[in-house]
């Protein structure tokens, strides 16, 4: 093979392939090092390797030296390297002696890879998971602790003489609602599972959704005690294929949402359209509104609008996800004298 091709090949790397003596001084340097740290060979050339390290890695060249001189090979060695104008890269480094024709060792070949933007996903993964168990944690302590102390007293209410049967059912009923909401801290987990496993299923059937929408609205009025207002067609003119249980988990929580978040003395407005090719529904409330830089990120998996926002974080994440699965879109807007609107749009085919 000859010298040329051989330098072809390292030119045409991704990766830096620098030589260097052992004394640390650069003697070649290819493009893929001048893509990754912004010097030219002729800027680098014949300089010290260090003009790379940041000052706050005083020791790790004489370390990597010491034992490069030993023959060792220094394999997916990931520091930290500076790039011309001052950047710092995560760097995973492939350092090997290199030896002249007696076998002494007179320099070393490293290969660098720029895995900066794999280090920042995977810290951005970590500390997804590390808020994420946080919040779990307390959402499932809160109602682990009401079922645990509810449980306690009913227990003392069966070993009285004057045995409370009512408030044993008073008892029964918040153990009920705790339960309740750990399945559904479970469920949406298990979802968040499934979406990125590409396993959510649709188990879809011909659906009327805008009575669908309507039913749903009539029920959670009744349960919240708040006035929401429904305006548009009765019914759809043609059924969509959908999953219906699936739509309702979607459209409660944007209205569930609307009623949290909405001022408490103002109505839930629910407009229902039934175009050409399209259903829309659009759930308005007149509360603080999304701030224009939320309005992606509250989409997004365990992201809360506060500190203080009760839930995970889950539920629109995964309302947007099942709307995509049916070919539609999830968006919010801002209402028009304040508030926010939450729009789902679903294709009739």
């Amino acid at each position: 093979m000859s010298p040329e091709y051989l330098a072809a090949i390292v030119d045409s790397s991704d990766d830096a392939i620098i030589g260097k003596t052992l004394d640390g001084t650069i003697i070649s340097w290819n493009e893929g090092a001048e893509r990754i740290y912004g010097y030219t060979a002729d800027e680098v050339v014949g300089k010290p390797i260090a003009i790379l390290v940041p000052r706050d890695r005083p020791d790790e060249l004489p370390a990597i030296f010491e034992r490069l001189r030993r023959g060792e090979r220094i394999s997916h060695f990931q520091t930290e390297r500076l790039r011309k104008d001052g950047v710092r890269l995560t760097i995973s480094l492939t350092i090997s002696p290199v030896r002249d024709d007696t076998g002494a060792i007179v320099g070393a070949s490293a290969i660098a890879r720029d895995i900066t933007d794999q280090e920042r996903a995977v810290q951005e993964a970590l500390r997804t998971r590390d808020e994420f168990i946080s919040i779990a944690t307390h959402e499932l302590r809160t109602p682990l602790t009401t079922v645990y102390a509810r449980l306690q007293l009913a227990e003392r209410r069966v070993g009285r003489p004057d045995y409370d049967a009512e408030g044993f059912r008073q008892d029964l009923a918040i153990v009920r609602k705790g339960a309740d909401k750990l399945r559904t801290l479970v469920d949406r987990l298990l979802d968040v599972s499934r979406i990125r496993s590409e396993r959510l299923g649709l188990d879809r059937a011909p659906t009327d959704v805008i009575a669908l929408a309507r039913e749903i609205a009539v029920e959670l009025a009744e349960t919240a005690g708040r006035e929401i207002a429904v305006s548009g067609p009765a019914s759809s003119v043609d059924l969509v294929n959908v999953d219906a249980v699936r739509i309702e988990e979607v459209l409660t929580n944007i209205i569930d949402n609307a009623i949290k978040y909405g001022a408490a003395d103002q109505p839930i407005d629910i407009g229902l359209a039934d175009e050409a090719t399209d259903i829309r529904i659009a759930v308005s409330d007149r509360g603080p509104g999304v701030p224009l830089e939320e309005r992606d990120r509250i989409f997004e998996p365990f992201h809360r609008a506060s500190a203080g926002t009760r839930g995970v974080g889950l539920g629109l994440h995964i309302a947007r996800e099942v709307i995509h699965l049916h070919a539609g879109s999830l968006t919010v807007e801002e209402r028009p004298g304040g508030g926010a609107t939450f729009v789902v749009t679903l294709p009739k085919k």
